[in-house]
């Protein structure tokens, strides 16, 4: 089966063609990939680009999409045909970017200590004192091991020339290193026969080098290195996630550190843990170096300096001076406007340039002089005349194109590849290949903010490759392990709250769906069930259930719609609506604030809105989370439709398949987690929710009421199964009531929550001895009541007294409990995740 090319991109002679010389025959280095691809055809190549797509969604491989409302852990694009470089033009590449990072080194490290070049003309004093990222607080720090450019990423593009020129230098904190390793595991796992024969250079030494250069620069053994990250909501969070996975570091944000005695130190469950050494992925704008130790922070906070194409006409000869060499990497064609004959020049070619802010910290959009009206060209040229040094200009270069996958067909697109440099302390090393971008069907957009996607790049090596891995060799003896590291802080928090969201979203899906499945055929009394039953959600965001003011309309009626009976004018607090006479609310409007409190992710008490919560700190804790669970997360996340998408009969079967992923999550964390902390802090979590959402529904349920309401309330606890094992019997309030409240057997129970909080508790380290105390005590008062000498009465009955004295008491030790239990998650949040003094909580006090 023969795979078809588009002829009509390939034959484009205003660009440089990777694939092919002539439009036709591929070039040499090309030969085997085309041939293999055609023996493996178009149909097979279609379910391999799934398989990649498949697996991206199991890896949790996201970029966050800031401009869209929905872009938030949008799936990483990927093009399974790869980016092929040839071995002498590779060493080519890696020569020049080497000299690169090494010269611009140099000019850091003069910038931020003797400022020579600047005196003596080399560098113009208006791109260093005129620009934000000139950190001055930081002139003449000290830097270990003169790191002051830990790693350096230059985007490169070939010209139509065939020449390779720079387009950028990235100095601060240089992203995707992490994607480019991804890209490579699921491309040569897709074309696995392919990548075993084409010798291509691995990645894996890059990365051993980088480990090995980070640990050596803590000077001391067994170093505490951390990964800084801005948080899950950065666009590359995944980037910074699986790279610290991958080199075996902590993942840390600003919050889990904290400065004493002039050491930082990373917040642990087990209390502060000094750290060595921090990889900083936080732009000197997010980033105060005087909360860093200067030994411990890789390149000096504040390598943003350099990273401006302003400087690029200045490197040919920084180069000369500071190294003695030529400049063996070309920059495309660049003009510094601060420079008077360069102005001269952009302001009479200005439909050939691209116009950029010479400080990208000004936040200026490239401006393309040929796409622009007369009016704002003119405006333009006045902007440039008036800061001149504000501005650069560099040439539109058509970037080579490459073949890609896409509906059957391989076409070409516009590239670019960004190459990484690594200082190891003992000179600089390469990544072999990098990080390719590639254009949409326009050619114009590289971007991945912008609708671009990325490709991986093979070095097709003439000699013997390192096959090392990170993994240790079999036939290593490693030290036996049974301990888990310890814990950040703020992932603790976060796999706390993952448990809480996970038990809350079952909470409601198993209220709403008892509601939603009787409410179309409730009668007056039913009703008022339900709506004590809804007061169970702790809805803030609907303060009443029902507007205060509606007439039933010809609408209202045509859909079935009826008057709610006065005994059920509840609001969710407890009032009543204020009647107004002939608008009634109707049984209609309640459906809706059903479907509302199922779809309405806006709504922080809805169901959708916590498994939104439940994918966002899942995400942000991925590197803890096995793939299978990364894939429930997701699907818990979809199992909501939009309420457009679904008829209102169409939601208990919607409700039941969420239950059941939820489920399904349950026995993951049960089945397949280690013991660790961990698993302490979700199951706390989960039990915590379940111990507050049960005490909420008994607060609300036990009075007397018609046996509906304790069948609503056996169904929502998921116990009416263990009801009827139990007692053969029609239903009585006493023992539902044992059931929920004092079985230690049932693991819906009070007594079951409180008897795991209080083991599991325990199990913490530094747990506080008043908190443990008052667990138990609270355990012991529970268990102190006796409900079978309960005289409970029933609808119709008269109250006996010492029944009545009775209920009164556990009334009021359910209140006690439902204010007791966030009391206890608050101290908890201070002892480990934020390491605040905790005051006790005890029952009745």
């Amino acid at each position: 089966m023969k795979v078809e090319l588009d002829q009509t991109f390939l034959r484009d002679r205003a660009v440089y063609d990777e694939l092919s010389a002539d439009g036709v025959n591929p070039r040499p280095h090309w030969t085997h990939l085309i041939e293999s691809l055609r023996a493996i055809g178009p149909e097979e190549l279609g379910q391999r680009c799934e398989r990649a797509e498949r697996l991206i969604r199991e890896n949790g491989m996201t970029y966050n999409i800031y401009s869209d409302p929905h872009g938030e852990n949008r799936p990483w694009k990927i093009d399974i045909i790869p980016w092929l470089i040839q071995a002498d033009e590779w060493r080519f590449i890696e020569a020049g970017i080497i000299q690169r990072a090494r010269l611009l080194s140099l000019i850091l490290e003069d910038l931020y200590s003797s400022q020579d070049l600047v005196a003596s003309g080399h560098f113009p004093p208006e791109l260093l004192y005129a620009n934000p990222a000139f950190l001055r607080p930081l002139v003449g720090v000290p830097v270990l091991a003169h790191s002051y450019l830990h790693m350096l990423a230059v985007d490169l593009a070939r010209s139509p020339d065939g020449q390779w020129r720079a387009l950028a230098d990235r100095t601060q904190a240089p992203s995707g290193s992490g994607y480019a390793l991804e890209n490579r595991t699921i491309v040569s796992d897709v074309l696995h026969d392919l990548f075993r024969t084409s010798n291509v250079l691995p990645l894996a030494p890059l990365f051993r080098a980088q480990r090995e250069a980070l640990m050596t620069l803590a000077q001391c053994n067994d170093p505490r290195v951390v990964l800084l990250t801005p948080g899950p909501h950065n666009e590359i969070y995944f980037d910074h996630s699986y790279l610290a996975r991958y080199l075996g570091f902590t993942l840390v944000e600003g919050a889990d550190l904290t400065v004493r005695d002039r050491r930082v130190y990373l917040k642990t469950v087990d209390g502060l843990e000094q750290v060595n050494v921090i990889l900083r992925r936080v732009d000197d704008g997010f980033c105060d170096p005087l909360e860093l130790r200067n030994d411990s922070l890789l390149g000096v906070a504040g390598s943003g300096l350099i990273e401006t194409a302003a400087i690029m006409p200045f490197l040919p000869g920084l180069s000369r001076h500071l190294i003695g060499e030529e400049l063996k990497l070309p920059s495309v064609a660049t003009w510094w406007c601060g420079q008077p004959f360069a102005l001269d020049w952009v302001l009479n070619h200005l439909d050939s340039v691209v116009v950029k802010p010479a400080l990208p910290s000004r936040g200026m959009e490239p401006v393309f002089g040929a796409r622009l009206e007369q009016a704002a060209k003119k405006k333009l040229v006045t902007q440039l005349r008036a800061h001149p040094h504000e501005y650069l200009a560099q040439e539109q270069i058509n970037s080579s194109k490459a073949p890609v996958w896409d509906n059957g067909l391989l076409h070409s697109r516009s590239v670019v590849l960004r190459a990484y440099v690594l200082n190891t302390g003992n000179g600089w090393t390469a990544f072999p290949g990098g990080l390719v971008r590639v254009a949409g069907a326009d050619g114009s957009v590289f971007s991945m903010q912008r609708g671009g996607h990325s490709k991986d790049a093979w070095v097709l090596w003439d000699g013997p490759i390192d096959t090392f891995g990170m993994l240790h060799p079999r036939n290593q003896p490693v030290a036996l392990l049974r301990k888990a590291p310890s814990v950040p802080s703020r992932a603790a928090e976060r796999v706390f709250w993952l448990g809480r969201y996970v038990e809350r979203a079952e909470n409601t899906a198993r209220i709403v769906r008892s509601m939603i499945t009787r409410v179309r055929r409730a009668d007056e009394a039913e009703l008022g069930y339900l709506i004590r039953l809804y007061g169970c959600l702790r809805s803030p965001d609907a303060l009443a259930i029902l507007p205060q003011q509606h007439r039933l309309g010809s609408e209202d009626s045509q859909l079935g719609a009826r008057p709610w009976p006065e005994s059920v004018w509840f609001l969710s607090r407890g009032s009543k609506l204020p009647k107004a006479k002939n608008k009634q609310p109707t049984l209609l409007q309640f459906k809706k604030e059903l479907i509302s409190v199922i779809t309405d992710v806006k709504r922080t008490d809805s169901l959708a809105f916590t498994l939104s919560e439940v994918s966002r700190v899942g995400g942000a804790v991925r590197e803890r989370l096995s793939a299978d669970m990364m894939i429930l997360i997701g699907q818990l996340r979809d199992s909501i439709p939009d309420e457009r998408s679904a008829k209102f009969i169409e939601y208990p079967a919607i409700l039941t398949l969420c239950l059941e992923l939820l489920s399904k999550f349950s026995v993951m964390k049960l089945e397949n987690d280690d013991r660790g902390l961990g698993w302490l802090f979700v199951s706390i979590g989960r039990r915590l929710e379940r111990a507050i959402n049960l005490s909420r529904q008994l607060r609300e349920i036990t009075t007397p009421l018609a046996e509906t309401d304790w069948s609503l309330l056996l169904e929502v606890a998921d116990s009416s199964t263990t009801y009827r094992t139990r007692y053969f019997t029609a239903l009585q309030p006493v023992a539902v009531l044992d059931l929920l409240m004092a079985d230690e057997t049932n693991p819906r129970s009070l007594d079951f929550q409180l008897s795991h909080l209080t083991d599991l508790y325990q199990k913490l380290p530094r747990h506080l001895p008043d908190d443990l105390q008052a667990m138990r005590d609270t355990l012991a008062l529970l268990r102190s009541f006796d409900l079978q000498e309960f005289k409970y009465p029933l609808p119709g009955t008269a109250a006996v007294a010492n029944g009545s004295v009775g209920l009164s008491r556990l009334q009021t030790f359910i209140r006690e409990l439902e204010r007791l239990l966030p009391l206890w998650s608050n101290n908890l949040s201070k002892r480990y995740f934020t390491h605040a003094r905790t005051l006790p909580s005890t029952i009745g006090q």
